[in-house]
């Protein structure tokens, strides 16, 4: 393989596990910290607290999952070594289980609480939210280790 698409690949690698830290960042803040506070607020004062964390959070989640699938697009039309396919496949396994939990199974769960409160939904919510967790994380730590240690 030559210098530059040597360089590129790197460069695109990179930005996969950038994207892929960040978001895995953002959905364990998420379930960690903001969907159990979301219990402690008053009924009354839920539907208008909610609105307002999911139009404040949503600046952040989008960006991020963009960023995360057009670096996943780029690598798509870059040629890897054999080596990389099967890993590189992998990852994007993974990014397509983020992409549909949220969605597919999170965001008509969000729209239900935008309207009503209600706990079993919330905890549905956060169910889905540690699969969201676990591949983003397991996404992150394969592209660790293709960048470590795959030549």
């Amino acid at each position: 393989m030559n210098l530059p698409v040597s360089f590129m690949i790197s460069t695109v690698l990179l930005g996969n596990l950038c994207a892929s830290v960040l978001m895995t960042g953002i959905v364990s803040f998420i379930q960690f910290v903001q969907y159990p506070l979301l219990n402690h607020v008053s009924a009354f004062d839920f539907n208008c607290y909610f609105k307002k964390y999911v139009s404040r959070i949503t600046w952040f989640v989008y960006p991020v999952m963009i960023f995360e699938i057009g670096f996943a697009m780029w690598l798509s039309f870059l040629p890897v070594q054999s080596g990389l396919q099967l890993p590189i496949l992998i990852s994007y396994i993974l990014l397509a289980m983020t992409a549909m939990n949220s969605f597919l199974l999170q965001a008509p769960l969000i729209q239900k609480l935008l309207f009503l409160f209600d706990k079993t939904v919330l905890s549905k919510l956060m169910f889905y939210n540690r699969i969201r967790i676990i591949s983003s994380a397991l996404r992150t730590l394969l592209l660790c280790w293709i960048i470590l240690f795959v030549k």
